[in-house]
């Protein structure tokens, strides 16, 4: 990385996306043999199409499925083979860090980084159970379903469990594309103003609200 801010702030960003959405996915044939283990059926008795991986993030990717039963178009999002190993890898190398400095620099114990090491475990622990996700997207969906111009894809609880989730399909403009949000017709300014809005919303009327509000 450069030492310029301005171009390690851009870098930074760049490879931040990267890690959104544009990892190298693994294998489909991969994804369908976790699904049907998770789900106990394969997946050409679940869905009646399957896509390959349309985007892949740090621990998960997401296909692009049609329900077999009722032809509902829906995404499906399988957690990245060997990433519990991987984050418990990770994990303890970060408390055998936060111990040594702790040891080495006696100071450093009133930021206690024993104790955040602990409490970003318990986070990561959180995301690595999509049955959790599934949870807070059907509360947020029950929360918001009255809020005008917002809709929250509701998950399908049959074809979720903790390594799999499966829920409604959302079709739409990346708010970091403004060529085509213009191109749609839309008003950027009227957009953002709702952006805002609704969180606020969410945040001081239900105490509930999206907590990761990248672009995408």
């Amino acid at each position: 990385l450069s030492t310029r801010p301005d171009i390690v702030g851009n870098e930074l960003a760049e490879q931040l996306k990267y890690l959104q959405d544009k990892l190298p996915p693994f294998p489909v044939e991969t994804a369908k043999a976790m699904i049907e283990a998770e789900l106990g059926a394969p997946v050409e008795t679940l869905f009646s199409s399957f896509s390959d991986p349309v985007a892949a993030a740090s621990i998960a990717q997401v296909h692009r499925a049609r329900l077999a039963d009722t032809d509902e178009e829906v995404a499906v999002k399988v957690l990245r083979p060997g990433i519990e190993r991987a984050f418990r890898k990770d994990i303890d190398a970060f408390y055998l860090a936060a111990r040594w400095i702790e040891r080495l620099a006696p100071f450093s114990r009133r930021l206690r980084p024993v104790d955040v090491i602990a409490h970003f475990e318990g986070v990561v622990a959180g995301e690595l159970d999509l049955r959790l996700e599934s949870s807070a997207a059907a509360e947020f969906a029950a929360n918001t379903e009255k809020d005008e111009g917002f809709q929250v894809p509701k998950p399908v609880w049959s074809l979720s469990s903790r390594n799999v989730m499966t829920l409604g399909w959302a079709e739409g403009i990346g708010l970091n594309d403004r060529a085509a949000i213009d191109a749609a017709g839309h008003d950027r300014q009227v957009l953002g103003a709702r952006v805002l809005q609704l969180f606020l919303n969410h945040a001081l009327r239900d105490g509930f609200f999206h907590g990761d509000m990248h672009q995408g």
